[in-house]
């Protein structure tokens, strides 16, 4: 598998595109960045997108969902519980991100936990891992975990939007992360990678939970 991440350097939210090389498929992971820079690297190297893998739905890691849905037609999976607050996004959300209105795909996918998806011919596993949003999930395949905003380095997702919680995200890190092996590599929704290890010693919000 090859990784190629984008960062829409506007709200500072990364896309990852985990590529097979062997099948010239690929699967993406939140889709925060413009959709043109997504949509030229498939075409620029002859890669199909088989699927697109949401993280949480917050509207920074959704903005170009649409367009690159729409152009491939890759189907989009979400949690349910995030899935149905979409429909109901609270307008001070979108203001606050300078938009009036987020179009989305007319359908998601449901994410459960434990749930195992054989996707361009590599296997991510889905870990619900709410706190930052109660339908917050984290994809793991093989030593890499695609975080979404649960933990990043040397900090952790924010709780006051809806459905967020602290004493949930803690647990989600304690049971969900913290229980990989520590070299397990993080690709986290906003900032730079990190490792399972490095978090442990060194966060200062996940220290000792």
């Amino acid at each position: 598998m090859d990784i190629v991440a984008f960062t829409d350097y506007g709200f500072g939210s990364n896309t990852y595109l985990a590529v097979n090389d062997e099948t010239k498929e690929a699967v993406l992971v939140d889709a925060g960045t413009s959709a043109s820079q997504v949509l030229d690297y498939l075409e620029k190297n002859d890669i199909e997108l088989v699927a697109i893998l949401l993280t949480h739905g917050h509207p920074d890691h959704l903005l170009g969902l649409n367009e690159i849905a729409q152009a491939t037609g890759a189907p989009s999976y979400m949690h349910e519980e995030d899935s149905r607050l979409l429909e109901h996004i609270p307008p001070m959300l979108l203001n606050m991100m300078g938009m009036d209105k987020l179009e989305l795909p007319a359908e998601f996918l449901p994410l459960e936990d434990g749930q195992e998806l054989e996707l361009a011919g590599m296997k991510f596993k889905v870990l619900h891992t709410p706190g930052h949003s109660g339908g917050s999930v984290c994809f793991l395949v093989g030593d890499v975990l695609f975080a979404g905003d649960l933990v990043f380095r040397g900090s952790i997702g924010r709780t006051d939007f809806p459905g967020g919680s602290m004493d949930t995200l803690l647990r989600s890190v304690k049971e969900k992360v913290f229980t990989l092996p520590t070299d397990t590599r993080i690709l986290p929704g906003h900032m730079d990678a990190t490792v399972v290890g490095w978090e442990k010693r060194t966060n200062p919000f996940l220290i000792g939970i």
